[in-house]
């Protein structure tokens, strides 16, 4: 009987929980509506770097940005180059439902790994953020930085800080254009 009233408990708190959770899902569109200046064709100019120190080089890409999965979700699909060889990447954007705050989902054709990121919007820039464990122990922090300009053009500002450092290092800096 014990065990019955605390199962009762569990399934009581979970359900008061889902119903939380779901009860977000316009909380949830409407936030994710203040990301809709992304949506569009773009034509990007990109300045890029692998180090710290090193060369900077400059190229042209594309990107298409729409809504999917019911509008719940923006989809970035990017096409590019980065020395010499096509480059591509996907990138998701959503709201997390239980805390409110931006989520952005990166992978590229270089590596394939999937980068998670949390948000925030400040004013005209948005800024996502995940610390990055290396198998060694060592860590680095890494930032996109959304600089939102007119209705037809934004900056994507890509940063990282190593672990023992108090400076951020700028490795990308994108202008996208709308295409007309």
């Amino acid at each position: 009987m014990k065990y019955l009233k605390q199962l009762l408990i569990i399934f009581s708190q979970c359900f008061l929980l889902s119903t939380h959770v779901f009860s977000q899902d316009g909380d949830h569109l409407e936030q994710l509506a203040k990301l809709n200046f992304l949506l569009g064709d773009w034509k990007i100019d990109v300045e890029t770097r692998l180090s710290a120190q090193g060369p900077w080089e400059k190229s042209q890409a594309t990107s298409a940005i729409r809504k999917t999965l019911n509008s719940s979700l923006i989809e970035e699909d990017f096409t590019g180059q980065r020395q010499g060889k096509d480059f591509r990447s996907k990138t998701l954007f959503g709201v997390n439902n239980m805390n409110a705050r931006y989520q952005r989902v990166f992978a590229d054709s270089e590596h394939g790994v999937l980068i998670d990121f949390e948000g925030v919007r400040s004013k005209d820039s948005i800024y996502f953020d995940r610390l990055w464990s290396y198998p060694n122990g060592s860590t680095v922090k890494l930032r996109v930085l959304y600089l939102l300009g007119t209705s037809d053009e934004f900056v994507v500002v890509n940063l990282r800080m190593p672990q023992q450092q108090t400076e951020w290092d700028i490795t990308g800096r994108m202008k996208y254009t709308r295409i007309k």
